[in-house]
Order: C-alpha cells, then structure tokens, then sequence
C-alpha cells in the first residue's frame, strides 16, 4: 500500500519561460550539499507561471486555497549520491 500524497493538484495553463543565467549569480543561492545543474554546459533559471486547481493537502481541501494561480522562479540543482545523480528545484520566489 503506498501512502497519501502529501500535495495533489491540477496544473492548468501552463506557462514557462527559461533563459541562462550566469553561474556566478546563482551560487550564493545553492543550498549545502548540492550543486548547480546545466545542461550543454548552460545554467538556466525560469519563470513558471500557472493555475492550481482541485488542490489538497493530504487528501483535504484547504478552504479558501483549492483553485489559486501561481508564479515562481526558480533555478535547478543536483548532488550525487553513490552512483546516482539527484536533480532538484530551488525556488527564488513563488507568489
């Protein structure tokens, strides 16, 4: 048996925009033990923008919070472990 999902949502209109930016300026914002993640040598950044709905927090509906927009920017990190690599999201700023 598999537990509940801590968060489910629909994402509905979809919006992401993501450019490169310079490493320097996101390494001061890299958490402990990981490191930044490019790909074809290019570290990027974007600017998600989109609708959740029907959201839940362990099965239940928050009132007031179900169906809201959101922004984020966010860039990507990795750190090994063993022989696997993990890739991870930080976010800059959601809104």
């Amino acid at each position: 048996m598999h537990p509940e999902p801590f968060l489910t949502a629909e994402w509905r209109h979809l919006l992401m925009v993501s450019f490169s930016v310079p490493p320097e300026m996101l390494q001061p914002l890299v958490p402990a033990g990981t490191e930044l993640d490019a790909h074809g040598g290019t570290t990027w950044a974007s600017l998600v923008a989109f609708r959740f709905l029907d959201t839940r927090v362990r099965g239940v509906q928050i009132p007031f919070h179900h169906s809201f927009e959101e922004l984020n920017l966010r860039f990507y990190v990795r750190r090994t472990v063993g022989n696997e690599v993990r890739r991870a999201v930080v976010f800059i700023s959601e809104v």
